[in-house]
């Protein structure tokens, strides 16, 4: 069975982001993975600290002992991630960026992925109408987790965000969740 992780980087846990990945979700599951969520509005989730722990070669996960300590067992075993954000200022949202710099310990000493082969899917909305607006900010994002061995299938954006999505988009979101287990 596939495992899939989700990584949920809005504030808000019904918003239009939690919304269309829980199409990907679903998606994944009908294709019969497993999935495991993280939801990154996390109060017992801190940000790297900066102590190079995880750069010793017997460290392959953060030292920290908070919320996302079982993650780094979880990219062992895992066969795709999905990352979900809003903009908001311009990029990705506080939640994700910590993520980010969390999975430090993903890249080894010598700065090769610990964890490559890995699908992955970027799920982003936005106020702004025009979906490629961020275009910049998300390729910085898509091209941090490309450097982690991970390869892009798809990438999800919705543009004028608010409400309810549109039918095409959480269709195009469930065929993305099943890219990630084909």
């Amino acid at each position: 069975m596939s495992k899939v992780i989700i990584f949920q980087g809005s504030p808000k846990k019904k918003g239009t982001t939690a919304a269309l990945l829980a199409e990907v979700a679903k998606g994944a599951q009908a294709a019969g993975a497993e999935i495991v969520e993280y939801d990154l509005n996390n109060k017992e989730l801190r940000g790297c600290q900066g102590c190079m722990s995880c750069r010793k070669p017997e460290n392959t996960a953060c030292v920290q002992n908070d919320y996302l300590k079982p993650m780094y067992d979880d990219l062992k075993d895992a066969d795709a991630i999905v990352l979900g954000s809003p903009i908001y200022m311009g990029t990705v949202t506080a939640q994700a960026w910590t993520l980010i710099q969390r999975l430090y310990p993903a890249m080894g000493p010598d700065f090769a992925p610990r964890y490559p082969g890995k699908k992955f899917v970027t799920v982003i909305t936005q106020g702004s109408p025009n979906a490629a607006e961020y275009t910049p900010a998300v390729a910085a994002v898509q091209g941090f987790l490309g450097n982690l061995g991970w390869t892009l299938v798809d990438h999800i954006a919705w543009g004028g965000a608010g409400g309810e999505a549109p039918e095409d988009l959480k269709q195009a979101a469930f065929a993305a969740g099943q890219k990630l287990v084909s």
